[in-house]
């Protein structure tokens, strides 16, 4: 009788076996927290400060609490909620280099740590065309994932392919050589 017991009991629903099985002391997973939707026709946008530099991301030792990167800079109005893939749309409209086909931006955030010493942290790197369907993971961060706040920096470095161009200049997206210049400069190609 009493393997009968626990056979009946081996085969109750009520218990799991397995990887389902799960100890009773064992703490219950934690959903993660809803995101926040941010209403953008009521909330006001905050101002983002993008450096952006060719083939690089900018020295940390250019952050400092008086002085920022000598590069191209972008003044961004932005709102928490602001995926990576936003954000490489909008420096790609004020930047003709990022358009680019095959370019990656890379980007990182400044911001003072709790010693109070400028950190930088890189969070992403976003393909310039959006070839592909489901967004990868990177491209779906917001700013609030990130954990950005007001007053910290974005430092984004504008990637591009290097194709066995004499000299070490690239090669554009039609084969001309394109000498390399700062983002933004508007380099015409020698024809």
């Amino acid at each position: 009788l009493t393997t009968q017991k626990m056979i009946a009991n081996a085969r109750s629903p009520l218990q799991k076996r397995g990887r389902d099985a799960r100890r009773d002391d064992s703490p219950l997973r934690r959903r993660p927290p809803p995101k926040q939707l941010v209403d953008r026709t009521t909330e006001c946008p905050f101002l983002l400060r993008v450096f952006c530099k060719r083939d690089g991301h900018n020295k940390i030792e250019h952050y400092t609490p008086t002085t920022v990167p000598d590069c191209e800079e972008l003044q961004l109005y932005t709102w928490p909620d602001c995926t990576l893939r936003e954000l490489t749309d909008l420096v790609k409209h004020a930047l003709s280099d990022a358009r680019r086909p095959r370019c990656r931006l890379s980007f990182a955030v400044v911001y003072p740590d709790k010693k109070g010493q400028t950190a930088m942290k890189e969070v992403g790197l976003i393909w310039s065309t959006n070839t592909a369907r489901n967004a990868p993971e990177a491209e779906r961060k917001t700013l609030r994932d990130l954990r950005f706040q007001t007053g910290d920096f974005i430092d984004c470095a504008i990637h591009f392919p290097k194709i066995n161009g004499p000299g070490g200049q690239y090669v554009g997206p039609w084969g001309q050589l394109e000498p390399p210049a700062s983002p933004g400069a508007g380099a015409a190609s020698p024809t």
